[in-house]
Protein backbone atom coordinates (compact mmCIF):
# COMPACT_ATOMS: atom_id res chain seq x y z
CA UNK A 1 0.00 0.00 0.00
CA UNK A 2 1.45 3.30 -0.83
CA UNK A 3 0.94 6.02 1.82
CA UNK A 4 2.18 8.95 0.59
CA UNK A 5 -1.02 10.25 1.34
CA UNK A 6 -1.27 9.72 5.17
CA UNK A 7 2.19 11.66 5.03
CA UNK A 8 0.49 14.83 3.46
CA UNK A 9 -2.46 14.41 5.98
CA UNK A 10 -0.40 13.82 8.96
CA UNK A 11 1.75 16.68 8.10
CA UNK A 12 -1.39 19.47 7.69
CA UNK A 13 -1.78 21.30 10.68
CA UNK A 14 -5.15 21.43 12.21
CA UNK A 15 -5.43 22.04 15.75
CA UNK A 16 -9.81 21.88 16.54
CA UNK A 17 -11.59 24.83 15.33
CA UNK A 18 -9.10 25.59 12.75
CA UNK A 19 -9.00 22.72 10.42
CA UNK A 20 -8.86 24.23 7.14
CA UNK A 21 -5.22 22.76 5.85
CA UNK A 22 -6.70 18.94 6.69
CA UNK A 23 -10.23 19.96 5.37
CA UNK A 24 -8.56 20.87 1.73
CA UNK A 25 -6.97 17.72 1.28
CA UNK A 26 -9.76 15.86 2.47
CA UNK A 27 -12.32 17.61 -0.06
CA UNK A 28 -9.75 17.28 -2.82
CA UNK A 29 -9.66 13.23 -2.26
CA UNK A 30 -13.30 12.74 -1.70
CA UNK A 31 -14.27 15.14 -5.29
CA UNK A 32 -11.34 13.01 -7.43
CA UNK A 33 -13.51 10.04 -6.03
CA UNK A 34 -16.59 11.07 -7.28
CA UNK A 35 -18.48 11.95 -3.72
CA UNK A 36 -21.05 14.51 -3.60
CA UNK A 37 -18.91 16.84 -0.95
CA UNK A 38 -20.67 19.79 1.09
CA UNK A 39 -19.23 21.69 3.66
CA UNK A 40 -21.62 22.66 7.45
CA UNK A 41 -21.11 26.12 8.93
CA UNK A 42 -18.69 24.28 11.86
CA UNK A 43 -16.46 23.57 8.61
CA UNK A 44 -17.55 19.62 8.63
CA UNK A 45 -16.97 17.81 5.56
CA UNK A 46 -19.81 15.44 4.36
CA UNK A 47 -19.93 13.63 1.54
CA UNK A 48 -22.33 10.96 -0.08
CA UNK A 49 -22.09 7.98 -2.33
CA UNK A 50 -25.99 7.43 -3.55
CA UNK A 51 -26.92 4.05 -3.21
CA UNK A 52 -29.87 1.93 -2.75
CA UNK A 53 -28.99 0.36 0.53
CA UNK A 54 -28.98 1.29 4.27
CA UNK A 55 -27.66 5.07 4.97
CA UNK A 56 -23.92 4.12 6.05
CA UNK A 57 -21.95 7.11 7.93
CA UNK A 58 -18.50 6.67 7.95
CA UNK A 59 -16.54 9.19 9.55
CA UNK A 60 -13.34 10.00 11.13
CA UNK A 61 -12.03 13.22 12.38
CA UNK A 62 -10.03 16.31 11.30
CA UNK A 63 -8.56 18.19 14.03
CA UNK A 64 -5.36 17.10 16.14
CA UNK A 65 -4.57 18.54 20.08
CA UNK A 66 -2.21 21.16 20.20
CA UNK A 67 -2.07 24.71 21.40
CA UNK A 68 -3.14 28.14 21.00
CA UNK A 69 -1.33 31.50 21.65
CA UNK A 70 -3.24 33.29 25.34
CA UNK A 71 -0.86 36.20 24.32
CA UNK A 72 2.78 37.50 23.77
CA UNK A 73 4.49 39.03 26.94
CA UNK A 74 6.92 42.08 26.71
CA UNK A 75 9.72 39.69 25.86
CA UNK A 76 8.17 38.41 22.62
CA UNK A 77 7.57 35.03 24.60
CA UNK A 78 3.79 33.44 23.53
CA UNK A 79 2.25 32.28 26.44
CA UNK A 80 -0.47 29.82 25.76
CA UNK A 81 -2.85 27.20 26.51
CA UNK A 82 -3.74 23.27 25.37
CA UNK A 83 -6.47 22.34 23.10
CA UNK A 84 -7.37 18.72 24.03
CA UNK A 85 -6.15 16.50 26.06
CA UNK A 86 -2.19 17.11 25.75
CA UNK A 87 -0.08 15.92 29.01
CA UNK A 88 2.12 18.69 29.87
CA UNK A 89 5.01 16.23 30.53
CA UNK A 90 5.27 15.76 26.82
CA UNK A 91 5.88 19.72 26.08
CA UNK A 92 8.95 21.53 27.69
CA UNK A 93 11.80 21.63 25.51
CA UNK A 94 9.72 20.69 22.02
CA UNK A 95 10.03 21.98 18.89
CA UNK A 96 6.67 23.56 17.82
CA UNK A 97 5.05 26.09 14.49
CA UNK A 98 2.73 28.85 15.72
CA UNK A 99 0.80 29.61 12.61
CA UNK A 100 0.63 33.34 12.96
CA UNK A 101 1.25 36.13 10.04
CA UNK A 102 3.47 33.06 8.25
CA UNK A 103 4.35 29.19 9.99
CA UNK A 104 7.17 30.02 12.83
CA UNK A 105 9.46 28.08 14.22
CA UNK A 106 9.81 28.18 18.29
CA UNK A 107 10.38 25.90 21.24
CA UNK A 108 8.69 25.13 24.37
CA UNK A 109 10.50 26.65 26.92
CA UNK A 110 10.31 27.06 31.09
CA UNK A 111 12.28 28.19 33.96
CA UNK A 112 15.52 25.78 33.67
CA UNK A 113 14.95 22.75 36.11
CA UNK A 114 18.10 22.61 37.44
CA UNK A 115 18.45 25.97 38.80
CA UNK A 116 14.81 25.20 40.75
CA UNK A 117 15.61 23.78 44.83
CA UNK A 118 14.64 20.97 46.66
CA UNK A 119 11.63 18.84 44.77
CA UNK A 120 10.63 21.68 42.29
CA UNK A 121 13.46 19.83 40.24
CA UNK A 122 11.21 16.39 40.03
CA UNK A 123 8.07 18.60 39.38
CA UNK A 124 6.05 18.18 36.26
CA UNK A 125 5.83 22.39 34.67
CA UNK A 126 2.15 23.44 34.29
CA UNK A 127 1.42 24.37 30.83
CA UNK A 128 0.30 28.12 32.67
CA UNK A 129 4.49 28.19 33.33
CA UNK A 130 5.28 27.31 29.87
CA UNK A 131 6.17 29.72 27.05
CA UNK A 132 7.01 29.61 23.35
CA UNK A 133 9.99 30.89 22.40
CA UNK A 134 10.45 32.19 19.08
CA UNK A 135 14.38 33.05 18.96
CA UNK A 136 12.61 36.53 17.21
CA UNK A 137 12.93 40.22 18.79
CA UNK A 138 9.59 40.78 21.33
CA UNK A 139 8.59 43.81 18.50
CA UNK A 140 8.69 41.11 15.65
CA UNK A 141 7.22 38.14 17.65
CA UNK A 142 4.40 40.44 18.60
CA UNK A 143 4.24 41.96 15.26
CA UNK A 144 3.89 38.64 13.99
CA UNK A 145 1.78 36.69 16.60
CA UNK A 146 -2.02 37.52 17.67
CA UNK A 147 -3.93 35.90 20.45
CA UNK A 148 -5.66 32.32 18.97
CA UNK A 149 -3.06 31.48 16.55
CA UNK A 150 -2.57 27.42 16.37
CA UNK A 151 0.60 25.95 17.54
CA UNK A 152 1.04 22.52 16.33
CA UNK A 153 4.19 20.10 16.14
CA UNK A 154 6.16 20.19 12.90
CA UNK A 155 5.55 17.98 10.77
CA UNK A 156 7.36 14.60 10.93
CA UNK A 157 7.88 11.32 9.17
CA UNK A 158 9.60 7.97 8.86
CA UNK A 159 8.71 4.74 7.80
CA UNK A 160 9.71 1.21 7.23
CA UNK A 161 8.55 -1.92 6.17
CA UNK A 162 6.57 -2.26 9.43
CA UNK A 163 5.43 1.08 10.54
CA UNK A 164 5.20 4.43 10.53
CA UNK A 165 6.02 7.34 12.57
CA UNK A 166 4.14 10.49 12.22
CA UNK A 167 2.42 13.28 14.03
CA UNK A 168 -1.48 13.69 14.60
CA UNK A 169 -2.22 10.56 13.36
CA UNK A 170 -4.99 10.58 15.63
CA UNK A 171 -7.28 11.44 13.56
CA UNK A 172 -5.17 11.59 10.18
CA UNK A 173 -4.72 7.87 9.85
CA UNK A 174 -8.90 7.51 10.17
CA UNK A 175 -9.11 9.63 7.20
CA UNK A 176 -6.87 7.70 5.51
CA UNK A 177 -8.54 4.68 5.79
CA UNK A 178 -11.65 6.43 5.10
CA UNK A 179 -10.40 7.55 1.71
CA UNK A 180 -8.14 4.45 0.73
CA UNK A 181 -11.51 2.48 1.53
CA UNK A 182 -13.91 4.62 -0.37
CA UNK A 183 -11.27 4.00 -3.39
CA UNK A 184 -10.82 0.60 -2.74
CA UNK A 185 -14.57 0.07 -2.57
CA UNK A 186 -15.48 1.64 -5.73
CA UNK A 187 -19.60 1.88 -5.97
CA UNK A 188 -20.33 0.70 -2.61
CA UNK A 189 -23.82 -1.42 -1.79
CA UNK A 190 -25.37 1.09 0.41
CA UNK A 191 -26.26 4.81 0.59
CA UNK A 192 -23.07 5.94 1.59
CA UNK A 193 -22.10 9.36 3.94
CA UNK A 194 -18.63 9.85 4.68
CA UNK A 195 -18.06 12.86 7.01
CA UNK A 196 -14.64 14.42 8.57
CA UNK A 197 -15.62 16.00 11.40
CA UNK A 198 -14.13 19.05 13.68
CA UNK A 199 -13.36 19.98 17.02
CA UNK A 200 -13.47 16.40 18.11
CA UNK A 201 -10.77 16.83 20.77
CA UNK A 202 -12.39 19.28 22.30
CA UNK A 203 -15.93 17.48 23.69
CA UNK A 204 -17.18 15.52 19.69
CA UNK A 205 -18.53 19.30 18.68
CA UNK A 206 -18.54 18.44 15.14
CA UNK A 207 -20.59 15.10 15.38
CA UNK A 208 -23.66 16.71 16.57
CA UNK A 209 -25.32 19.04 13.36
CA UNK A 210 -23.80 16.05 10.99
CA UNK A 211 -25.82 13.02 12.93
CA UNK A 212 -28.56 15.60 12.82
CA UNK A 213 -27.82 15.93 8.76
CA UNK A 214 -27.35 12.32 7.95
CA UNK A 215 -29.65 10.56 10.36
CA UNK A 216 -27.31 7.16 9.56
CA UNK A 217 -28.89 3.65 9.85
CA UNK A 218 -25.53 2.60 10.24
CA UNK A 219 -22.30 4.29 12.05
CA UNK A 220 -18.46 3.05 11.43
CA UNK A 221 -16.39 5.52 13.41
CA UNK A 222 -12.43 5.72 12.34
CA UNK A 223 -10.11 6.55 14.81
CA UNK A 224 -6.76 6.42 16.34
CA UNK A 225 -6.82 4.94 19.55
CA UNK A 226 -4.19 4.17 22.66
CA UNK A 227 -1.62 1.62 21.92
CA UNK A 228 0.40 0.65 25.34
CA UNK A 229 1.92 -2.39 24.36
CA UNK A 230 5.24 -1.14 26.18
CA UNK A 231 7.93 -1.94 28.95
CA UNK A 232 6.48 -1.98 32.07
CA UNK A 233 2.84 -2.39 30.88
CA UNK A 234 1.56 -5.57 32.61
CA UNK A 235 -0.16 -8.03 29.63
CA UNK A 236 -3.98 -8.00 31.82
CA UNK A 237 -3.45 -3.68 31.62
CA UNK A 238 -2.17 -4.10 27.44
CA UNK A 239 -5.56 -1.97 25.54
CA UNK A 240 -4.31 -2.78 22.04
CA UNK A 241 -1.46 -3.68 20.43
CA UNK A 242 0.60 -2.57 17.51
CA UNK A 243 0.63 -5.54 15.06
CA UNK A 244 -2.37 -7.39 15.83
CA UNK A 245 -4.85 -5.59 13.64
CA UNK A 246 -7.50 -2.49 14.06
CA UNK A 247 -9.18 -2.65 17.20
CA UNK A 248 -12.99 -3.07 17.26
CA UNK A 249 -14.15 -1.75 20.88
CA UNK A 250 -17.33 -2.96 22.62
CA UNK A 251 -16.89 0.01 25.43
CA UNK A 252 -15.16 3.07 26.23
CA UNK A 253 -15.88 6.37 28.29
CA UNK A 254 -18.69 7.39 26.66
CA UNK A 255 -19.67 4.67 24.74
CA UNK A 256 -21.57 1.09 24.30
CA UNK A 257 -21.28 0.34 21.09
CA UNK A 258 -24.23 -1.99 19.03
CA UNK A 259 -23.22 -5.48 19.33
CA UNK A 260 -24.61 -6.84 16.82
CA UNK A 261 -23.39 -4.05 13.71
CA UNK A 262 -19.58 -4.76 15.50
CA UNK A 263 -20.36 -8.55 15.48
CA UNK A 264 -21.09 -8.40 12.09
CA UNK A 265 -17.71 -6.24 11.46
CA UNK A 266 -15.78 -8.90 12.93
CA UNK A 267 -17.70 -11.80 11.16
CA UNK A 268 -16.89 -10.05 8.15
CA UNK A 269 -13.19 -9.59 8.93
CA UNK A 270 -13.08 -13.04 10.27
CA UNK A 271 -14.25 -14.30 6.62
CA UNK A 272 -11.71 -12.28 4.36
CA UNK A 273 -8.83 -12.96 6.98
CA UNK A 274 -8.23 -10.00 8.15
CA UNK A 275 -6.83 -9.62 11.52
CA UNK A 276 -8.54 -7.54 14.43
CA UNK A 277 -8.61 -6.71 18.03
CA UNK A 278 -11.95 -7.21 20.19
CA UNK A 279 -11.79 -4.22 22.74
CA UNK A 280 -13.61 -3.58 26.13
CA UNK A 281 -12.67 -0.34 28.11
CA UNK A 282 -13.83 2.57 29.98
CA UNK A 283 -11.60 5.32 29.26
CA UNK A 284 -11.80 7.55 25.54
CA UNK A 285 -14.03 8.73 23.68
CA UNK A 286 -14.84 9.08 20.09
CA UNK A 287 -17.84 10.44 17.69
CA UNK A 288 -19.13 7.67 17.83
CA UNK A 289 -20.88 8.84 21.30
CA UNK A 290 -22.72 11.39 19.24
CA UNK A 291 -23.63 9.58 16.33
CA UNK A 292 -25.48 7.03 18.35
CA UNK A 293 -28.34 9.33 19.65
CA UNK A 294 -27.85 12.76 18.10
CA UNK A 295 -29.91 12.14 14.74
CA UNK A 296 -32.17 9.69 16.24
CA UNK A 297 -30.94 6.11 16.65
CA UNK A 298 -28.52 4.29 14.83
CA UNK A 299 -26.41 1.14 15.31
CA UNK A 300 -22.55 2.51 15.80
CA UNK A 301 -19.32 0.63 15.92
CA UNK A 302 -15.74 1.65 16.71
CA UNK A 303 -12.88 0.76 14.41
CA UNK A 304 -9.49 2.10 15.41
CA UNK A 305 -5.77 2.24 15.02
CA UNK A 306 -3.75 1.32 17.51
CA UNK A 307 -0.91 4.13 17.65
CA UNK A 308 1.85 4.08 20.34
CA UNK A 309 2.47 7.53 22.08
CA UNK A 310 -1.26 9.43 21.29
CA UNK A 311 -1.43 13.60 21.34
CA UNK A 312 2.49 13.31 21.72
CA UNK A 313 4.57 15.22 18.91
CA UNK A 314 5.44 11.81 16.61
CA UNK A 315 3.45 8.28 16.99
CA UNK A 316 4.10 5.21 16.03
CA UNK A 317 1.59 2.79 14.28
CA UNK A 318 1.50 -0.47 12.36
CA UNK A 319 1.28 -0.56 8.59
CA UNK A 320 -0.66 -4.01 8.27
CA UNK A 321 -2.87 -2.34 11.18
CA UNK A 322 -3.88 0.23 8.51
CA UNK A 323 -3.66 -1.93 5.71
CA UNK A 324 -6.29 -4.38 7.62
CA UNK A 325 -8.57 -1.27 8.67
CA UNK A 326 -8.84 -0.07 4.89
CA UNK A 327 -9.61 -3.59 3.52
CA UNK A 328 -12.54 -4.20 6.29
CA UNK A 329 -13.91 -0.43 5.43
CA UNK A 330 -14.09 -0.64 2.49
CA UNK A 331 -15.53 -4.66 3.12
CA UNK A 332 -18.56 -2.79 5.13
CA UNK A 333 -19.14 -0.44 2.74
CA UNK A 334 -19.84 -3.54 0.35
CA UNK A 335 -21.41 -6.00 2.44
CA UNK A 336 -24.19 -3.21 4.49
CA UNK A 337 -27.06 -4.45 2.71
CA UNK A 338 -26.11 -7.98 4.27
CA UNK A 339 -26.17 -7.09 7.91
CA UNK A 340 -29.49 -8.51 9.45
CA UNK A 341 -30.33 -8.03 13.11
CA UNK A 342 -31.28 -10.09 15.14
CA UNK A 343 -29.02 -12.99 13.90
CA UNK A 344 -27.29 -13.20 17.38
CA UNK A 345 -23.90 -12.26 18.72
CA UNK A 346 -21.56 -12.54 16.18
CA UNK A 347 -17.72 -13.35 17.04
Amino acid sequence: MEFSLLRELSAAPGVSGAEDAVRALVRRELAALGAEVEADGMGNLVARVPGPGPRLLVAAHMDEVGLLVRHVDEGGFCRVVTVGGIDPRVLYGQAVVVRGERDLAGVIGAAPPHLAGGGDRERVVPVDELFVDLGLPPGEAAALVRPGDPVTFPAFWAENDWGVQARALDDRAGLFVMLEALRRAGRPACDLYLAATVQEEVGLRGAVPVADRVRPDLVLVLEGTVANDLPGVPPHQVLAALGRGPELRLSDGRFLADREWTGFAAEVAAAAGLPRQVVVKKVGGTDAAVFQNAGGAARAAVLSLPVRYLHAPVGVACKADIEAAVALTAALMEQAPAFRPGRGRGE
